[in-house]
C-alpha cells in the first residue's frame, strides 16, 4: 500500500512536468498530446495533419439549411436572415477529438451542398464538384473563451480550460467570400513570419 502523501507528492510532480491535469471535482488526468495548429493562406485539416504522420477524421454533428446570423450575413456578403448550410464537424486527430469546426456557405449558391457533402465527406472535394477549384483563408480572428457544457463533453476537456476560437472568413479564386467559419479547440496557434528576403 502507497502513502497518501507520497501520492500527492508523485502527482504534483508529474503535474508540474506537464504529463497530468488536476480539476477540482473531476480528478486528475493524463495530458492528452498537443500539436499546434498552423495559421495558412490554404487551410486544409486532413493535408495538414497527415503531413505530420497522423491520422485526421471527421465526425458529423450537425448539417441544415437556417436563417444567417447578422454576423454570418456580413461576412458573407449576404442579406440578413439569407438561407446558409450550416455544417458542424468534429475532428479527431489519432482517435482523439481536437477541435470543433463550424461552417456557413450560401444556400443560393450551394443549393445542392448539404447532399453532395454527404456523399463526398469533405468540404474541399464539395466545393471542386460545385466549381470551386481552389479556396483560401482571407482572414482570421482569434480569441479565448471558456467552454459550455456540450463543447468540453465532445472535446472532452475540464470545463476550466478556455477554448481556442478561430474565426474565419475563405475566399473564392476571384475574392469573394466563400464561407465563414469558426474553429474551437484546447489547443494552441503558432504563426511564423517568414523573412521576404528568403
Amino acid at each position: 500500500m502507497v502513502n497518501r502523501h507520497t501520492v500527492r507528492r508523485a502527482l504534483s510532480d508529474l503535474q508540474e512536468k506537464g504529463v497530468v491535469e488536476s480539476t477540482q471535482g473531476r480528478g486528475t488526468f493524463v495530458c492528452r498530446r498537443r500539436q499546434p495548429a498552423t495559421l495558412h493562406r490554404r487551410p486544409r485539416f486532413t493535408e495538414a495533419v497527415l503531413n505530420q504522420g497522423r491520422r485526421p477524421d471527421s465526425r458529423l454533428l450537425r448539417l441544415d439549411v437556417r436563417a444567417a446570423s447578422p454576423t454570418v450575413a456580413a461576412e458573407l456578403n449576404l442579406p440578413s436572415g439569407a438561407p446558409v448550410i450550416f455544417l458542424e464537424r468534429l475532428r479527431i486527430v489519432d482517435d482523439e477529438p481536437v477541435g470543433l469546426s463550424l461552417h456557413h456557405f450560401s444556400a443560393e449558391r450551394f443549393p445542392g451542398f448539404p447532399d453532395m457533402y454527404r456523399v463526398r465527406g469533405t468540404i474541399t472535394q464539395t466545393l471542386i464538384d460545385s466549381g470551386i477549384p481552389d479556396y483560401t483563408r482571407q482572414k482570421t480572428r482569434i480569441s479565448a473563451r471558456m467552454s459550455q457544457s456540450r463543447e468540453a463533453e465532445f472535446l472532452r476537456l475540464p470545463r476550466h480550460i478556455p477554448l481556442l476560437v478561430q474565426r474565419y472568413v475563405n475566399v473564392d479564386g476571384l475574392g469573394r467570400p466563400l464561407e465563414y467559419g469558426e474553429s474551437l479547440s484546447g489547443g494552441e496557434v503558432m504563426v511564423e513570419f517568414t523573412d521576404p528576403a528568403h
